[in-house]
């Protein structure tokens, strides 16, 4: 097409090595010299987890849907919801089938954990990797839209799930 552009990968793997693998190996490295004191106190991690994390969704949401420059239609919206909901539903599905084939060698359980754990991705690591490697990139609200659809998204439809998936795995286990 005539034109060509440079993409700084190692400033962007700098970046997301220093925002992604150092807080969490630095994160195992003090567990392990604390993880007594934490089981004696037992500070509430679950609530300072879920804070954050809606902390997080709070603030991408702000920055996303206060940029003037975002341009996106309801419409748009509406096939962006029904997209993410179909992949979201067909990676479940997937992972289902072939967690369940017969020579899988994978227990109920195991196949439950499949399903819920490999199709879900989190905003806490997918929106600091798009302000990386999208940095200055005028259109990063509009970019972030899919993933702020696919975490609510897979909340719904993992919580909607549960009672189909928990009666299965209690007739496979018996």
């Amino acid at each position: 097409l005539g034109s060509s552009s440079s993409v700084p990968f190692t400033s962007i793997f700098s970046q997301l090595f220093m925002t992604v693998v150092v807080p969490l190996v630095i994160g195992q490295i003090v567990r392990r010299y604390i993880k007594d004191w934490l089981e004696r106190k037992k500070p509430p991690f679950g609530a300072i987890s879920s804070c954050v994390l809606l902390m997080i969704i709070y603030t991408t949401f702000c920055d996303t849907f206060a940029n003037p420059n975002i341009d996106l239609d309801k419409f748009s919206l509406i096939i962006i919801v029904f997209i993410i909901f179909s992949i979201q539903m067909s990676f479940m599905f997937l992972t289902f089938l072939f967690s369940t084939r017969n020579n899988s060698g994978f227990t109920p359980a195991d196949t439950v954990a499949i399903v819920f754990c490999s199709t879900h991705k989190s905003l806490t690591l997918g929106i600091p990797m798009l302000k990386i490697v999208f940095a200055g990139y005028e259109h990063l609200s509009l970019i972030s839209v899919p993933l702020l659809i696919y975490h609510p998204a897979q909340i719904l439809l993992g919580s909607l799930l549960v009672p189909t998936i928990k009666s299965w795995m209690v007739s496979r286990q018996k």
